[in-house]
């Protein structure tokens, strides 16, 4: 074979971006892996591209960056790539994972069950546990069986190459190499196993007691195992104990207190308490534009923008008591990223948010406006900047998309940060699929950063409170908090 046979280059041409994959020496490069597959109109670094009118989103080239060109061996993992007679082939889990897995994450993934080939946006097409979808049925209806030992050395191989490579805190973690992970604890010969039972279980106590993070985690078997192993694995993680210990005394606080979940709006004084207990929003662009939100009963208790959209004009009423204003996240463990981009810009105006690439080492800032009034204009009117004390209550409970925003609104130097540390996630849930194709999913390669001096760190460590509070009774007392407040000067 010459030389020109031994590359096939791929070319998104709205980006002018390439991956080659050299077939000599078994290598897939991307000349910009942040770039790849992404619509030229499109921030590589945004999270989630859902336009709304009502939430702009603007790309500035400061401090942004892309990534450097990126080279990953196959040979390395002992992926196969074959090259003859003007035919290039990969295994089609590795050819995907490349090629629109990585650069589209996570919104389409793969699999197969030896008699047809399912893709789809996210593996919840197949439902859920308790619950399978017509498509999860199909995909359990073939019978299980073993696995051929060349299967099994393939899946070993491409899952050491997809968490070397997309889990985003591999560096955090202090892990330089999967293989070496799973060899040295033992995991190896399960994961080479021809019973793919042993195989998934290895893949779920590599995700409960090793990498232990609340993004990564188990979904379903693989359709060899069979649909009856779903939930069938147990067995807490220390992450998992350690934290039910930590937030007990939260949920024990918040039952004992006058408090309800359904008080997302209070006051106390010249306080005002916005309650959001996850980060979700639902709404469209037409509905949010039609909707009356200073009637309470046109706001949907559960949704994130309609929050702080009744919020905004309770606490700019006439003769408004309110001088201080708390978004309470203290038992948010996360949602989306329109979500906390809304809350962000609401308390700053300009709502920036930075975030890193793990496998491309590219960084971004995205900047947020939100037209919280209503009224199509994006300006101080929508925000409390200048106009507010503006306060963050977290605790461990806070995770994710909720620590997201602590770290951000703390990093304003705008927002004074109450509670206890937020637990993090920094990293992107992300769905995968394995080679034997079982579900599972990891923190991704998207990851939360937070800028010091211009220098970028991982912001999985959660925000540190500017004013540490002790007692969890204190978090739901709203009258003794209120008094605090008053006395931070």
């Amino acid at each position: 074979m010459d030389d020109k046979q031994d590359l096939f280059t791929c070319t998104y041409r709205p980006q002018a971006s390439d991956i080659v994959f050299d077939f000599r020496n078994r290598t897939v490069t991307y000349k910009c892996f942040d770039t790849f597959g992404k619509d030229i109109a499109d921030n590589p670094f945004d999270f989630e591209p859902r336009p709304l009118e009502f939430l702009q989103r603007v790309s500035e080239p400061k401090s942004t960056r892309f990534g450097e060109a990126k080279t990953v061996s196959l040979a390395d993992y002992g992926i196969s790539m074959i090259s003859q007679d003007g035919k290039y082939l990969l295994p089609l889990h590795t050819a995907f994972d490349f090629m629109l897995w990585a650069p589209q994450c996570p919104y389409r993934i793969l699999c197969t069950n030896n008699k047809a080939v399912f893709v789809g946006s996210h593996s919840s097409m197949f439902g859920y546990s308790d619950a399978l979808s017509e498509l999860g049925k199909l995909y359990f209806s073939e019978q299980p069986r073993e696995r051929s030992s060349e299967l099994a050395q393939y899946g070993y191989g491409e899952l050491c190459l997809m968490l070397d490579n997309f889990f985003g805190l591999k560096e955090t973690h202090h892990i330089d190499s999967f293989r070496e992970l799973f060899h040295v604890n033992g995991y190896e010969e399960s994961f080479l196993s021809t019973d793919p039972g042993k195989a998934d279980q290895a893949l779920c106590d590599t995700i409960r007691f090793i990498l232990d993070d609340f993004h990564s985690s188990e979904d379903f078997p693989s359709w060899m195992v069979g649909a009856e192993h779903i939930n069938s694995y147990d067995g807490k993680s220390l992450c998992q104990e350690t934290d039910e210990i930590r937030i007990k005394a939260f949920e024990e606080a918040f039952t004992g207190s006058a408090i309800s979940s359904g008080d997302f709006y209070t006051e106390s004084g010249n306080t005002a308490y916005v309650v959001l207990t996850g980060m979700n929003t639902s709404i469209d662009s037409e509905t949010f534009y039609a909707r009356d939100f200073s009637d309470i009963n046109n706001v949907n208790s559960f949704d994130t923008v309609e929050i702080v959209a009744y919020a905004h004009r309770m606490i700019n009423r006439e003769n408004s008591p309110i001088e201080n204003v708390v978004i309470d996240i203290s038992r948010n463990s996360g949602g989306d990223l329109v979500s906390s981009g809304f809350v962000l810009s609401w308390f700053l105006g300009k709502g920036y948010v930075t975030t890193g690439n793990t496998f491309s080492n590219g960084l971004g800032v995205l900047q947020y406006w939100a037209d919280v009034n209503q009224d199509h204009q994006f300006n101080d009117d929508d925000c409390l900047y200048g106009k507010k004390n503006l306060f963050c209550l977290i605790s461990p409970e806070t995770f994710s998309s909720a620590n997201m925003l602590a770290n951000m609104l703390k990093n304003s130097g705008v927002v004074t940060i109450l509670g206890q540390t937020s637990r993090g996630g920094s990293g992107m849930k992300t769905p995968a699929v394995t080679g034997w194709d079982t579900f599972f999913y990891i923190s991704g390669f998207k990851t939360i950063a937070t800028v010091r001096n211009c220098s970028w760190f991982d912001a999985d460590g959660g925000a540190v409170p500017d004013v540490y509070i002790r007692d969890p009774k204190t978090f739901f007392d709203r009258d003794k908090l209120t008094e605090m407040i008053n006395g931070i000067q």
